[in-house]
């Protein structure tokens, strides 16, 4: 303590540690054409586009992007785990989203009778329809500042999404068996 009775850190027990938001130039450069609304400016690729403008990618703030649903699959021996992303998606981002949820349903889907049957077969299904939307998008560049999601190695160039055909081959094993056996 000083002598003024303040601590040697020079704030007063009183005073409080409020931190200060300075927003980039590029987001005053962006929003300085936005019309006066009374609310703070919105940068022109938010998420959440003004009435009658298109999405933006919630990931890296470019037009056009798809609304679109990735899903991922994880059966388990008695469970099952449902993993979904939503919201709009640029080509790019949304075509490494659905890489990877494609490659983890492929690899960790099949571990249940319920998971093999229903649960990985609907989340395959769902991302190509996924797929095939985002495959529609004009490619564009990035907003400023932000950044897209890597592209990554295609699915069927990762190891993991291999570990499918195991179930693949026990079920043909078993169906071959069964004809045999019956005939």
């Amino acid at each position: 303590m000083t002598s003024a009775g303040q601590p040697e850190s020079g704030f007063a027990p009183d005073d409080e540690f409020k931190p200060v938001y300075t927003p980039p130039a590029w987001y005053a450069e962006n929003t300085s054409q936005a019309p006066d609304t009374g609310s703070p400016p919105v940068p022109w690729y938010s998420v959440y586009p003004r009435p009658g403008q298109p999405p933006a990618c919630r990931q890296c703030g470019v037009t056009p992007a798809a609304v679109v649903t990735i899903r991922a699959h994880r059966g388990l021996i008695l469970a099952a785990r449902w993993q979904h992303i939503d919201g709009p998606f640029c080509g790019l981002c949304g075509i490494a989203l659905v890489r990877d949820m494609t490659t983890t349903t492929l690899w960790k889907g099949w571990w249940s009778l319920v998971s093999l049957i229903v649960g990985a077969p609907f989340s395959l299904v769902s991302n190509g329809i996924a797929y095939r939307k985002l495959r529609q998008l004009q490619p564009a560049v990035p907003a400023p500042g932000t950044r897209q999601i890597p592209l990554g190695k295609p699915v069927l160039h990762r190891p993991a999404s291999y570990v499918a055909l195991i179930p693949l081959i026990l079920a043909a094993a078993v169906i071959a068996r069964a004809l045999t056996t019956a005939a």
